[in-house]
């Protein structure tokens, strides 16, 4: 540092001297002033005089506002998890948008924070988190209330105010109003029914005409206190706010880039569909999302409910040529009359289907056939109506997948689907089953299907399997034919302990010790719930050993992990990380086995 400052010390006098002799009639002081002014003058920690961002062309600050709202919305995404437990406090958003003077937010202009803070939470520490949580509204407001310029620059600027998202407590005023700003770009919407986690519903004592306002001091910790006013009705948006909803947005379906609600009561989705059916045409429609999330822990497998809702409805009367990504994740459509609709996909989800509402098997295979390009298929508890019978034998050929995820299907079911849907190029594939033996069914993954000579497990370069109830013949099968695998994910909760534990088997072969690996020669990344650090450390360490090195690791923020094993694992791998397992994998992690005699007897 003592350098640094003789050198300044130098540069100053020198200039000083320079400017002295250049202006015979410069006083010292003025001289030393001046030179002192130019060379901090590009100093990054000397502030500069006005605001510099502001000369910068409409255009570019534009774009950086876009820049800025595209990284609230991942922001929102990686956060979701953690605040979907708490409730959205209602916004006081009359004067959201105040035009008063042009230069900031009206004095009348109440915003609060959604979601964060909740009743009861009166100690200072809590007070304090509340004050520090900004912003406490989108960002394309909060940019357009910062003085004049940037308020006409965002008004001006249509790509800011393209998604229009609807949730209880918000205001409708200021989701017309960013359609209007929108012009007449591309719009992606967004309507959330769904209620809090907690809430628990109560079908006898619900009221649909019941006030569907509600406040913050109603809230507590274990979602509504006993003396709400929404005893009876869950707090969010209810059939009628729906409907205004869609009032508002339907007048522009012509502009829909993506479609997406979700709901855990399946009014408001039949609502949605027959609104969809009248709509003649979405013609740059992307995107269509239909969750119903039933919260329920019984499901009845064969019959939809409630049976006075089962209308199958055809959306956009079947005219949405741009369509690419479809979820009906339990809702079902007319699907004979839909094939043209679900034409040209990319991504197919077919999710929690009931046995009456399914469809045939030879409209599955239209529907899969009529998207050349589709290049990833989810199936979960859904897929062709169960009458084998009527299913025959002739295989629908999907060459273009590949990616697929497989969930929740009884074994009967799966074993007889999986032979008759050939995915020749699958690189993808996911597996969820955590009631029932899948021995046959992981036989079937390992083996060639007629007419082919490799399974479908060989091509993998990614396999999850997030439970998978077989005997270990067939997972050593399983592992047998991963010949190509570069990365998989074990929830190590159950018998996919033992698909861990074989990961580090070792043989006589080149590897550095003179051995070799066992199973996947070629895996370089593991994700992993339910190991700690030290068997961890044992299987990195093996498949070195081995000449197979990982150099990716993910584990569980859950599971144990000491100081000393992670020092050794980032000195050994080239990246480790965390995660926050689902509320799936954490289940099934502190669940037992459900029936040690059916393991016992299947594994002999």
């Amino acid at each position: 540092m003592s350098h640094i400052h003789e050198m300044v010390q130098k540069d100053i006098k020198s200039g000083v001297e320079k400017l002295m002799l250049q202006n015979r009639g410069m006083n010292a002081v003025d001289a030393l002033s001046t030179v002192t002014k130019e060379i901090l003058k590009n100093n990054p920690f000397v502030p500069p005089k006005g605001c510099p961002v502001n000369d910068l062309p409409n255009e570019l600050l534009a774009h950086i506002f876009y820049v800025g709202m595209l990284m609230e919305e991942e922001d929102d995404d990686d956060d979701f998890e953690d605040e979907e437990d708490e409730y959205n406090d209602e916004l006081n958003l009359l004067d959201w948008d105040s035009d008063d003077e042009g230069d900031g937010p009206s004095s009348k202009t109440n915003i609060t924070a959604k979601g964060k803070g909740k009743a009861g939470d009166d100690d200072d520490e809590s007070e304090d988190e509340d004050e520090d949580e900004e912003p406490s509204a989108p960002f394309v407001v909060l940019v357009s209330h910062v003085c004049s310029k940037w308020r006409n620059c965002a008004i001006d600027s249509p790509l800011l105010w393209t998604k229009i998202q609807f949730e209880f407590g918000m205001s409708l005023e200021m989701q017309k109003t960013f359609l209007e700003r929108s012009k007449e770009h591309p719009l992606v919407i967004e309507i959330d029914t769904t209620y809090p986690d907690g809430w628990v519903f109560d079908e006898d004592e619900y009221d649909e005409e019941s006030s569907p306002e509600a406040s913050a001091e109603h809230v507590s910790e274990n979602g509504l206190s006993s003396d709400s006013p929404f005893k009876g009705r869950p707090p969010c948006l209810n059939k009628t706010q729906v409907s205004q909803i869609l009032d508002i947005i339907i007048p522009s379906v012509h502009r829909w880039r993506a479609f997406c609600i979700s709901s855990h009561l399946y009014e408001s989705i039949h609502l949605t569909l027959e609104r969809l059916s009248q709509c003649s045409s979405a013609p740059l429609l992307e995107i269509i999302d239909l969750t119903h999330s039933e919260d329920s822990e019984e499901y009845d497998l064969d019959v939809f409910s409630p049976p006075e809702l089962n209308t199958k409805f055809l959306p956009f009367n079947g005219n949405a040529p741009n369509l690419k990504t479809v979820v009906l994740w339990g809702v079902h459509i007319d699907w004979d009359a839909s094939i043209p609709l679900l034409s040209n996909l990319r991504q197919l989800r077919l999710c929690y289907h009931t046995e009456d509402v399914r469809p045939s098997f030879q409209t599955f295979s239209d529907i899969l056939t009529s998207s050349p390009d589709l290049e990833h298929l989810t199936l979960a508890l859904s897929g062709p109506e169960d009458k084998k019978e009527l299913w025959g034998t002739s295989t629908i050929n999907v060459p273009s997948v590949k990616s697929l995820d497989l969930c929740f299907h009884e074994p009967a079911y799966i074993e007889s689907l999986l032979p008759l849907v050939h995915f020749p190029n699958l690189i993808e594939l996911r597996l969820q089953y955590d009631s029932g033996d899948y021995t046959n069914f992981a036989l079937l993954l390992a083996a060639p299907f007629p007419g082919r000579t490799t399974s479908i497990l060989a091509g993998l370069e990614s396999l999850r399997i997030s439970c998978l109830p077989s005997n270990r013949a067939s997972r050593q099968a399983m592992l047998e034919q991963l010949v190509n695998l570069k990365s998989i994910e074990l929830n190590c909760a159950g018998d996919e302990d033992e698909f861990f534990e074989r990961l580090m088997e070792l043989k006589p072969g080149a590897g550095s010790s003179g051995q070799g690996v066992v199973f996947c020669p070629h895996l370089t990344a593991l994700k992993t719930t339910g190991i700690d650090g030290w068997r961890m450390k044992q299987l990195v360490e093996a498949r070195r050993r081995g000449g197979a090195p990982l150099s990716r690791v993910f584990m569980s923020e859950e599971d144990d992990l000491g100081e000393k094993e992670e020092n050794w694992l980032r000195a050994h791998l080239e990246e480790l990380d965390f995660f926050e397992p689902s509320s799936d994998e954490e289940e099934e992690e502190e669940s037992d086995p459900e029936d040690e005699e059916m393991e016992t007897e299947a594994d002999a």
